[in-house]
């Protein structure tokens, strides 16, 4: 009889735990913490993407609002090209850049600058629960990317309904841009920087890694508390399926061979699942959402050269 209690007290011990440690994992998911602004700018200096000085003289953005269709404001900041910029058909060209989890619009800066260097009006935005904008749950790029729509909206109503317009997205960024390609027709572009090709894969890997914990029960656990808590089940975001529904879209999938965080093999998965046309190019020894500074030069060409072959400069 003894023996029998002591069982159902360790059972009862390892459902407790479980239940705990799912919860805590749904919860760092819908409510991380996140960079502020100073503290971004320092570590883009300190990674070499941009220094202060630089960013304060030189990076002109201007700030402005969005209310969310989910009752919440976006913070976001208009980058404009630079004086005396056009191209010969006199459409403009947007760039809208997408930053990852628990980061800021700040963080897209680095990536701007590429496309603002080519003639490009660059779009820089806050994720709900991130930077300045309002608080929601962060659903992993489910409602970030039609947050992303409306983004886009205000951009081609802003430089005109013919503009080339376009996305870039690390991480999270990426896979909301990935998952927000499908809804959107009016995309002449989309660059993904170490996206996972699904968020229960993601989660799954992140439980072995950082927890080094078996998938079953956690994963299943996890999915359950993320949906009564954020409203959203993780096959809901899955990004490998939203790009198989982009044929004749350009895509340009990056990432860092030596990325362990969103795993490297999940690019080649994106890629393969996405129909013509599209690019790969993955940067050895580069970790998680560091392929620019581990190559900006390279980087910088692989990106104008996607952007020259998919007709948008």
């Amino acid at each position: 009889m003894l023996a029998l209690w002591i069982v159902l007290y360790v059972l009862a011990a390892l459902c407790v735990a479980s239940i705990v440690i799912s919860w805590k994992i749904s919860g760092m998911l819908l409510y991380p913490k996140i960079w502020d602004y100073s503290t971004v700018v320092d570590e883009e200096e300190k990674r070499g993407s941009f220094t202060r000085a630089w960013f304060e003289s030189e990076c002109h953005l201007e700030e402005f609002t969005l209310r969310s269709n989910y009752g919440y404001d976006l913070h976001c900041a208009l980058w404009p090209r630079g004086e005396g910029v056009s191209f010969a058909d006199d459409r403009r060209r947007v760039a809208v850049i997408v930053h990852g989890y628990t980061y800021c619009l700040l963080g897209s800066v680095k990536y701007a600058r590429i496309f603002h260097d080519l003639g490009f009006d660059c779009v820089l935005y806050d994720h709900r629960n991130h930077g300045l904008s309002g608080k929601a749950p962060t659903t992993m790029g489910y409602y970030e990317s039609r947050d992303l729509s409306l983004v886009c909206s205000w951009a081609l109503d802003r430089f005109g309904s013919d503009a080339l317009i376009g996305t870039h997205g690390e991480s999270m960024g990426a896979a909301t841009v990935m998952m927000h390609a499908p809804q959107y027709p009016k995309l002449a572009f989309v660059i993904e920087d170490c996206g996972y090709s699904s968020l229960a894969a993601q989660v799954r890997h992140n439980i072995r890694q950082t927890y080094h914990l078996p998938s079953v029960p956690f994963l299943a656990l996890s999915n359950l508390f993320f949906k009564l808590r954020g409203g959203v089940f993780f096959r809901q975001v899955s990004p490998v399926d939203a790009v198989k529904q982009c044929p004749g879209l350009p895509m340009l999938f990056i990432h860092g061979e030596d990325d362990d965080f969103v795993p490297y093999e999940m690019v080649h998965i994106n890629f393969a699942a996405k129909p013509e046309p599209k690019e790969i190019r993955t940067f050895p020894g580069a970790a998680h959402a560091k392929s620019l500074s581990s190559d900006p030069e390279g980087y910088r060409a692989c990106v104008t050269s996607f952007l020259e072959h998919s007709g948008v400069i």
